[in-house]
């Protein structure tokens, strides 16, 4: 944000901004955190649904054991503390979409503390931010306001749902929106959530508060709900705006929870904030504490994966790729593979990233296709790419039978021999298209005798369109400057 923004012709005092998050992320799993039922997202309203994630009488919870092991897959890789015993809590309070009038948390013993992660910044440093802890926590179901009328969908209740908490580490709005789109490649890579905020499989809550250069952190105020990290940006930018007004006329800023209004561009009153002690935390009497053994934390250790921030790191350095390209390469786990894997076969680094991020991207993108379901494997594009690099087919030809390797779901082999799309290799030939091509041009012919070099690459066009786009353009090249000098 530009500094002016928070000064005004009175005052030139630029205030210090603290920012934390408190980032929500629905686990991938099979069933709901306490109960059988589907954990699916786009189901008809109500449909999964039972006594257990209900809040019904008499009804016992089960903890799910693969959101657990994701939950420590996730602490791991924020180089947490892990707590020697884990501890639910009940979370007391009333919502309309909260069955039970409570939820089932964690607050003094979460599963981990004190962690840290790597992020870059829009100017390209790099910054370690803290983590105050991880906790895993049962989610609430949905709100529908139509006009009036607001409804209320079930399905997400029980939705298994992983609280990251930071620490006030953050200085702006766009430190925050690049530190969000890292998280989401971060868990999306351990796969622990698909991490769409459109979806509301990851949310965000941000605590921002401003004060004079040196007097530590101002009263916070939270933004709460914010459904994508452009939108974060902007109600942080708004909200340091509306405070430093406030401290400037002397007004008191008041510890609150505040709602982004998206249409009007501006945060908006929701609540008072609560504090720890208004929900009434203990322990939840049905749930016995979660304490893990060191073979269980050494099995889930072995599902980290190469993060990737340090394997864009190790692109740059390994295979020598500009920062942009390995950034791209590097965004999808499954596109980031696919490279290694082409690579791993023996193809030039370089040439692999340009096919990758060039004409591969396009046509998955025409075609609305990942790479990782797409018809197109690493092995398939090593074989196309060695036939180039044989000189069998032209560059041309290669992308049209990268398309149709795609499209047709077929091996490059199959594909070139049954179109006949192998570069003339008999000088005889080509020389005989040639002749015809430039017995048609004179005007051509003419111009670049006279130094005009233009109608050269008209001349290659069309022994390319004759041949029909088998000759070598390089040779091609070469065939008709030699024939235009012997004229």
């Amino acid at each position: 944000m530009d500094k002016q923004d928070k000064t005004d012709k009175k005052d030139k005092t630029v205030f210090e901004t603290f920012i934390g998050l408190e980032i929500h992320i629905q686990l991938i799993t099979q069933t709901k955190i306490f109960c059988g039922c589907r954990n699916s997202f786009g189901d008809p309203p109500n449909t999964n649904v039972c006594p257990v994630c209900m809040g019904y009488p008499g009804v016992l919870p089960v903890l799910n054991e693969e959101a657990v092991r994701k939950s420590y897959l996730m602490c791991l890789a924020l180089n947490c503390t892990l707590s020697e015993k884990a501890v639910f809590d009940r979370k007391n309070y009333f919502y309309p979409d909260l069955p039970k009038n409570y939820q089932i948390s964690q607050f003094e013993h979460p599963f981990g503390i004190n962690g840290y992660v790597e992020t870059t910044l829009p100017d390209g440093q790099a910054k370690r931010i803290r983590i105050h802890e991880a906790h895993l926590e049962e989610d609430a179901g949905k709100m529908i306001h139509e006009g009036a009328v607001s409804l209320c969908d079930f399905n997400r209740t029980g939705t298994p749902l992983l609280e990251i908490v930071t620490e006030p580490d953050f200085k702006s709005g766009e430190e925050v929106e690049s530190f969000l789109q890292d998280f989401r490649r971060m868990i999306r890579y351990l796969g622990v959530s698909d991490g769409n905020m459109e979806e509301g499989s990851m949310r965000c809550d941000a605590n921002i508060s401003i004060n004079y250069p040196g007097k530590g952190l101002g009263r916070k105020v939270e933004i709460k709900n914010l459904n994508s990290s452009r939108h974060v940006k902007l109600a942080i930018q708004h909200e340091e705006i509306r405070q430093a007004k406030m401290i400037r006329s002397g007004e008191t800023i008041i510890q609150e929870t505040r709602l982004w209004n998206e249409e009007k561009k501006r945060t908006e009153s929701m609540r008072s904030k609560e504090d720890a002690n208004d929900y009434r935390y203990f322990p939840e009497p049905d749930l016995p504490p979660f304490i893990p053994t060191a073979s269980f934390i050494d099995e889930i250790r072995e599902n980290l994966v190469e993060l990737p921030h340090l394997r864009r790191k190790r692109f740059i350095t390994e295979y020598n790729l500009p920062s942009e390209t390995a950034e791209f390469l590097t965004d999808e786990k499954g596109r980031a593979d696919f490279y290694e894997s082409v690579c791993k076969e023996g193809t030039d680094p370089q040439t692999a990233a340009s096919w990758v991020k060039g004409d591969v991207a396009k046509v998955l993108n025409r075609e609305k296709m990942d790479i990782t379901s797409s018809p197109l494997t690493a092995e398939r594009l090593v074989s196309l790419l060695k036939i180039l690099d044989e000189g069998k087919i032209n560059g041309q030809t290669a992308k049209k039978v990268l398309d149709m390797i795609i499209t047709e779901n077929r091996d490059p082999v199959s594909i070139i021999t049954e179109h006949s799309l192998e570069q003339l290799d008999n000088s005889d030939e080509l020389s005989s298209i040639i002749d015809s091509v430039l017995a048609q041009s004179s005007a051509a012919l003419e111009q670049i005798k006279s130094g005009d070099m233009k109608p050269v690459g008209f001349l290659i066009g069309q022994v390319m369109k004759l041949s029909g786009g088998k000759a070598d353009p390089k040779k091609t090249k070469e065939m008709i400057m030699e024939k235009i000098s012997a004229l």
